[in-house]
């Protein structure tokens, strides 16, 4: 059985290549290996189906785990300067390609090289299951997350750790401070549930914030259910636009809702919405009906 790295391995391994954490890339190593565990577990692996996404590899650890479970991993990492260590720490893993580089080609897409290896790795799992597992880098967890979700492709289960405050979006309630467009998407999407609360003193070097185990898992049905995804997440974004002001106005000023400028009232109306609320008082069901108002429109 693999075992986790130790914070004395992970130093040993970092410093026999000459290299350290970069705090620019946020790297913050995931060393409890009871929490390691935990993510595996969430993770529900099935060694015969199952492609794992990771992003953040790091030094390896978790992705030497997650190839043991017999899963195919795609395990990749911005920092040139790892490439050496995750050489060494998965040397004995075939079923692990390593990519360095960015996950995200932009903001809104995930790099057509990370795609082009996840297809690859399908090819040797008929009929297989892609699945995120992942100690995310925080700068990149929510616009990755978001365009799994809405352009795929679309992990059928996601667990990932993540910084506190991004858990409390993708879990938001109405009239909540966190409540947005993100938490939309995600509970329009799939289930969303807080699995564990992480202390900074679970990571080396340890990070200024708190983080969260997450798992989400998307649901076909809802996703058939929401129709046109991209335009309910541009109606959600647009909502939020401006936060204070009421729905109506917000709408009518989102840059990328254009083409219904001058009929929002009308649609808010047909989804039997008080044009005068805030859009952070809207439920789920409300800016579904909304959505699909806008989509026959």
């Amino acid at each position: 059985m693999t075992d986790p790295q130790t914070i004395t391995e992970i130093q040993d391994l970092l410093a026999r290549h000459g290299t350290e954490p970069n705090r620019r890339l946020g790297q913050n190593f995931l060393i409890d290996g009871n929490l390691m565990r935990a993510v595996i577990d969430a993770a529900e692996l099935d060694s015969a189906r199952d492609v794992v996404l990771e992003v953040g590899a790091g030094t390896g650890s978790l992705t030497a785990m997650l190839a043991e479970r017999g899963a195919r991993v795609v395990a990749v990492e911005t920092d040139k300067k790892l490439t050496p260590v995750l050489e060494e720490a998965l040397a004995d893993r075939p079923n692990v390609a390593v990519l360095i580089r960015d996950v995200l080609a932009s903001k809104h897409a995930v790099a057509p090289e990370v795609l082009a290896a996840v297809g690859q790795a399908f090819d040797a799992v008929p009929g297989g299951r892609l699945k995120l597992v992942a100690n995310l880098p925080y700068a990149i967890a929510t616009p990755l997350v978001m365009n799994l979700l809405l352009d795929g492709p679309r992990p059928e289960l996601l667990v990932f750790t993540v910084q506190k405050e991004v858990a409390d979006r993708l879990a938001g309630r109405p009239a909540a401070r966190d409540y947005g467009p993100v938490s939309l998407v995600a509970q329009a999407v799939g289930e969303v549930e807080r699995l564990h609360d992480l202390s900074p003193n679970v990571f080396w070097p340890k990070p200024n914030v708190h983080s969260t185990l997450v798992r989400l898992r998307p649901d076909a049905a809802r996703v058939a259910a929401v129709g046109d995804l991209d335009l309910f997440h541009r109606v959600a974004a647009g909502l939020f636009v401006h936060r204070r002001k009421t729905c109506l106005k917000s709408l009518e000023m989102a840059p990328d809702l254009r083409e219904f400028r001058g009929r929002w009232a009308d649609l808010l109306a047909g989804a039997g919405i008080d044009p005068g609320m805030r859009g952070e008082t809207l439920t789920l069901d409300q800016v579904l009906a909304l959505s699909r108002a806008a989509a026959r429109a």
